[in-house]
């Protein structure tokens, strides 16, 4: 199973709306698809008409304090071979009660392990928080491919923050990184300045980029797959790109060093002991 988180520690950088149209993008090439809404402001959730956002009963909320199973928690979508985990904002109090417990970073991990999803799906794509947060942690914690969309350079700048958190709980760098370029074409001036900020920092940009897209930005309203709401559109084309640039990462050869974002990060190994979770 290879899994997929798409992160940034700012908002507003189109992390869920790539995180949704790549699960769908994957799914429409058959792959069996998880999409995991761990952010717990729902947004995807709520896209996908999957929860009211508050109600945990049902969410990952439930999942990861034990009163339900994760597969009980597992629906299906309107979309061929993609399944859902659905969000709410309980997961943001959940995470302030396990910070003081031993492992808590693997908590999810443990569950995709118990329940064995490995067998049922062959992606997994998280939908990370925009905040360091344990909540956060958890979804570093089993990622192969980690996605960075930047559309600031506010964003750039946030980077440093993510990296740090990934060394301390990922120190041998088993993973993928793409940082990838998002909603800048409209502002030549702005997108110059932000690759400006990558290079500086030894930063390379993915392949792909998404381009600012009217369609895109509306797709959260239409059940949030751009493949579907506008096919032909220059997003559709643009996450299609990124799709084949995260497939390939999983076709060729050992998995890459990530490319430092800061030189001041020391890697720091985290806890893997087994978690005893609160029930909120």
């Amino acid at each position: 199973m290879n899994i997929i988180t798409v992160i940034n520690a700012k908002g507003g950088c189109g992390k869920s709306t790539i995180a949704m149209n790549l699960a769908s993008g994957l799914a429409r090439h058959g792959h069996r698809v998880l999409l995991m809404d761990l952010d717990p402001q729902a947004q995807v959730t709520q896209w996908l008409a999957a929860g009211d956002g508050l109600t945990s009963e049902g969410t990952l909320v439930s999942a990861l304090t034990r009163q339900q199973s994760l597969s009980e928690v597992i629906q299906p979508t309107g979309f061929e071979n993609l399944s859902f985990l659905a969000s709410a904002d309980g997961l943001e109090d959940l995470g302030r009660e396990i910070s003081q417990t031993d492992g808590y970073p693997s908590m999810l991990t443990q569950l995709i392990a118990e329940e064995h999803i490995a067998d049922r799906f062959d992606f997994i794509v998280i939908d990370s928080p925009n905040q360091i947060s344990p909540i956060m942690e958890n979804a570093i914690f089993p990622a192969d491919v980690f996605i960075v969309p930047f559309e600031s350079t506010k964003a750039v700048k946030s980077y440093a923050s993510i990296y740090k958190l990934l060394v301390k709980l990922r120190s041998n760098a088993d993973f993928h990184m793409l940082h990838v370029l998002s909603n800048l074409t409209r502002l030549p001036g702005l997108r110059k300045r932000v690759l400006t900020l990558l290079a500086d920092d030894h930063i390379p940009s993915a392949r792909s980029e998404i381009r600012s897209c009217g369609w895109m930005a509306q797709v959260d309203e239409n059940g949030g797959s751009i493949f579907h709401y506008r096919p032909f559109s220059k997003g559709a084309q643009d996450m299609a790109a990124l799709v084949e640039e995260v497939r390939e990462l999983f076709t060729h050869g050992p998995q890459a060093q990530p490319e430092a974002a800061s030189p001041e990060v020391t890697p720091v190994t985290s806890n893997h002991d087994a978690v005893t979770v609160p029930t909120v």
